[in-house]
């Protein structure tokens, strides 16, 4: 026996507690299948772009009825936490033609399962989706899966999947999307993962990164002040999207001297002019790793200012001809000595250097006055010589 519902009531004190026409949250008021079949078909709700129904344990029924209903064709955001609405109810809205502005789904606690991800992975409606919200289901490795591999998602930005049974193999499988390319905030904490998945979970996110960050024309990268460590170096290292880029900038981050020597190493990164280690850790291994590859020749610009480097650092770089293209070098702020510094100055393979600069240009022009001063001299005896030479022969005459 259907419940009555006085739904036009419930929506004006939604509305006044809202206080805004926009916004209806009925979680603290008796509601069932009935009243959302009964809001669903209101005329009072065209105008409502924030929808919250949480903890009453609706069904797929309040899901089929959302779905059909032609009063809300402004929701951007719908939130059904803790309901029984399952996999198909998830069906129903995805299938959905008249939801097109959705934005949000946040459906946590609502017995959804593989299927229920399949879904939503399929569907041709759901483009403009921002938010995905499925923690607390039982998707699993399967579901995620189907998401990792959805092109309908490609406007994703977040995508909550806390404790929802899934593994490394999982993780694994989303760190190979090139699906989600948006997607930069997502949560699987609570499930089975472990270090392996972790990482798999950072190269999934620094790969979006550098896909969101990366200029039109490939040539600039700024990843400065992202918390990046060696893990993600291994990512960038890898990424043959960058072989074109010249500029790298990586500072304030929490590189060591793995992820400086797994830079080194990429095929990918020949063309860099520029690379930016400032406030990193990369110590003086890393440094020796950068200047001595043979990937990163061309660099003209290298800064690694605060990076515990030492006097170590820089006698490497002194002693072997590399860096040959290098004009600016910042290595301010590391633990060098001055001694240690002015090494810089004597190379021959490092004379093109403009920063740090040296006293190169005064000892250089104090030995082309000497040279001056010398041929002067010269020419003062030449002309000496000839006076006498004069002399003489008219002393004979």
């Amino acid at each position: 026996m259907k419940k009555y519902y006085n739904i036009e009531g419930m929506i004006r004190n939604g509305y006044k507690l809202s206080r805004d026409y926009e916004t209806l949250d009925f979680s603290y008021a008796r509601f069932g299948d009935d009243a959302v079949q009964a809001l669903a078909k209101s005329r009072s709700i065209k105008q409502v772009r924030r929808l919250t129904i949480t903890g009453k344990k609706l069904t797929a029924l309040s899901a089929q009825a959302l779905a059909e209903s032609n009063g809300l064709p402004n929701l951007e955001s719908l939130k059904l936490y803790k309901n029984k609405i399952g996999d198909e109810g998830v069906k129903y809205l995805a299938e959905s033609e008249k939801l097109p502005s959705i934005k949000s789904f946040r459906l946590a606690w609502n017995e959804i399962g593989s299927d229920g991800a399949r879904y939503l992975a399929e569907s041709s409606h759901l483009a403009g989706l921002t938010s995905l919200v499925l923690s607390e289901n039982q998707i699993g490795d399967e579901g995620l899966k189907y998401l990792a591999e959805a092109k309908s998602l490609s406007n994703l930005e977040i995508m909550d999947l806390r404790k929802n049974q899934i593994t490394d193999a999982g993780a694994k499988a989303l760190s190979k999307s090139k699906c989600l390319p948006k997607l930069q905030t997502i949560d699987l904490s609570g499930n089975a993962l472990t270090e392996e998945g972790i990482n798999a979970l950072a190269e999934f996110k620094v790969f979006n990164l550098i896909r969101a960050r990366l200029g039109e024309e490939g040539d600039k990268l700024d990843l400065s002040n992202l918390a990046i460590g060696d893990v993600e170096c291994k990512c960038i290292a890898e990424c043959e999207e960058l072989k074109d880029l010249t500029h790298l900038y990586l500072e304030l981050n929490k590189i060591t001297d793995k992820g400086a020597k797994l830079l080194a190493g990429s095929e990918y990164l020949k063309n860099l002019t520029l690379l930016s280690l400032d406030r990193n850790k990369i110590g003086d291994q890393g440094f020796i790793h950068i200047i001595k590859s043979v990937n990163l020749q061309n660099l003209q610009v290298l800064m690694v200012e605060n990076n515990a480097i030492t006097d170590e650092g820089i006698a490497a770089l002194c002693e072997e001809e590399c860096m040959t293209n290098l004009l600016r070098l910042y290595i301010e702020e590391n633990e060098t000595t001055e001694d240690g510094f002015e090494l810089l100055a004597d190379p021959e393979h490092l004379q093109q250097l403009e920063y740090p600069e040296f006293d190169r240009e005064e000892e250089m022009e104090e030995e082309e006055e000497d040279e001056e001063e010398f041929e002067d001299v010269e020419d003062i005896e030449e002309i000496e010589e000839e006076e006498d030479l004069d002399e003489t022969e008219y002393e004979k005459e």
